[in-house]
């Protein structure tokens, strides 16, 4: 009775050794289907754009210019406007209390 079981798991090991499988005949963990699966470090890395050039990058480099931002005077002109009309952001840090 045993010539056929032992047949059939030197077929296993055979079969196994041809498709390239692992021979596991008591079904112990190995950790093998995570080692087979494709590498990702190349795509995580890639997943970020490469770092890009911005004004005030260009703006420290050369003080000398006297570069000025135009999109960010227009956002400080419009925060004081804002302001002076009563609709800017509150204050911070200070608790009033309102008895």
């Amino acid at each position: 009775m045993s010539q056929p079981v032992a047949r059939l798991a030197q077929l296993s090991q055979l079969s196994c050794k041809i498709f390239s499988n692992v021979y596991n005949p008591t079904c112990a963990r190995t950790g093998n289907k995570v080692l087979r699966q494709r590498l990702i470090g190349s795509t995580l890395t890639a997943y970020n754009p490469q770092k890009l050039v911005h004004f005030r990058d260009i703006q420290a480099l050369y003080p000398q210019l006297g570069l000025v931002n135009m999109e960010e005077k227009e956002r400080l002109d419009e925060i004081a406007r804002r302001k002076r009309r009563g609709k800017g952001a509150p204050k911070k840090g200070k608790l009033y209390i309102y008895l």
